[in-house]
């Protein structure tokens, strides 16, 4: 999945105008204007396969018998929930990909999903990273750890059903779920390489590189709560807000640190006292998870007949820099001249001439110019800035030198 959250990043340099409209929109709920998460819920809801929503309808209707479905597919999946709520011991689940057919670009290789899951005495699941183990557990079992709030809700929204259905129903909505995982997981993939839902894009940018979770918190605690509303709201709202902090920081997505600075601009003490609690009682992760890149050889991201007198004429002009951020003109000269994918994002090519000059070249100062340059390039090309013409001129020169190599 990194693949495919560096896409996201990637995307969201591109489209500045288009995240700053969804982050002021998110910012709505503490006016309580939702519909923002009403469109997100939508969204997401589309990416759920029809056997997991079958499932999900059997809390509307008093006789789930009549919950059919006349798709091979679907049935298939329902008779597998059928045989996994039969297991004991710990079901182990994985899946995987193999590629039918790959063309030049990689993101649009065929895969195919291959789903395995079996029955096993011991969980694994230190040794065994590929797979996921889930302990057996009673429907009723189940239901007990379900926090009120989502009983509370479950019990509201039910139609004509006992405890113990409500039980069965429950766990078989949470086993069709696992099992349609490796589905949504492709669905997400093959939309975010798309490029066609900027709602997603955006959705996905806003919690796993903006500190998303946090910042719905904040808004969260800010909505008005009059006397005439249900407590439950309230609660509701708390549930939320320790939700948010347990899966921010275990992810690693934000530091516990961030948390508490945010948390100051909560006004509301209850609130603000749910989170200091909450985060008491997660277990930290040292901060924002970090998304393994993908390591490339210099060879690998250079398109050329004669690489090595490339490489030699990148490595004189690495040696001629004036300032660290020069590799980000270099990079421009080798996209005008042809000798670069333009997909590859500035940090995979700065590790690849790190690695080839061995030299530690700084990212942060370059990166700037680097997205200056491709994304602001009408104003690069005009600027009267004299940082900007001497970058203009010292990329011609590059473009010079380069063009000589085949």
């Amino acid at each position: 999945m990194r693949d495919a959250l560096d896409k996201v990043h990637f995307w969201k340099q591109e489209h500045q105008e288009d995240y700053s409209r969804f982050s002021l929109d998110m910012m709505k709920m503490m006016r309580n204007d939702f519909s923002q998460i009403e469109r997100i819920f939508k969204m997401a809801a589309k990416y759920v396969p029809t056997s997991v929503l079958i499932e999900c309808r059997k809390l509307f209707v008093s006789n789930t018998d009549t919950v059919l479905s006349d798709d091979e597919k679907t049935a298939v999946a329902i008779r597998v929930v059928d045989e996994m709520m039969a297991f004991t011991g710990y079901l182990r689940l994985g899946f995987y990909s193999e590629v039918i057919g790959r063309d030049k670009n990689e993101t649009n290789e065929d895969l195919t999903l291959i789903r395995e899951y079996g029955l096993v005495d011991k969980d694994m699941s230190e040794e065994d990273d590929e797979h996921l183990y889930i302990p057996y557990v009673s429907a009723k079992e189940f239901w007990d750890s379900l926090p009120s709030l989502v009983q509370m809700a479950v019990f509201n929204f039910s139609k004509g059903h006992t405890a113990e259905e409500l039980a069965t129903i429950s766990k078989r909505i949470m086993l069709s779920a696992i099992h349609a995982l490796p589905e949504m997981y492709f669905r997400l993939r093959e939309e975010i390489f798309g490029e066609r839902n900027t709602l997603l894009m955006c959705t996905l940018y806003y919690i796993c590189f903006d500190h998303g979770l946090p910042k719905s918190a904040t808004a969260l605690s800010k909505v008005s709560l009059n006397d005439k509303q249900l407590s439950i709201v309230r609660e509701s709202v708390k549930t939320i807000i320790v939700n948010l902090v347990e899966t921010s920081v275990t992810q690693g997505l934000d530091k516990k640190a961030e948390w508490t600075k945010q948390s100051k601009e909560i006004e509301d003490i209850e609130f603000r006292q749910t989170i200091k609690n909450a985060l008491a009682n997660t277990k930290g992760k040292h901060g924002r998870r970090i998304i393994q890149q993908e390591e490339l050889s210099i060879d690998d991201i250079l398109i050329a007949e004669n690489k090595t007198a490339l490489k030699e004429t990148i490595l004189v002009a690495l040696n001629n820099m004036e300032h660290e951020y020069e590799t980000a003109y270099i990079k421009a000269a080798l996209l005008r001249t042809n000798h670069l994918d333009s997909k590859t994002s500035f940090a995979t090519f700065l590790r690849a001439v790190n690695h080839f000059s061995g030299r530690e070249h700084k990212y942060d100062p370059a990166q700037r110019v680097d997205s200056f340059i491709t994304i602001n390039y009408k104003k690069f090309a005009v600027s009267s800035s004299s940082k900007w013409q001497r970058a203009r001129r010292v990329i011609s020169g590059l473009v010079e030198g380069f063009e000589k190599i085949e």
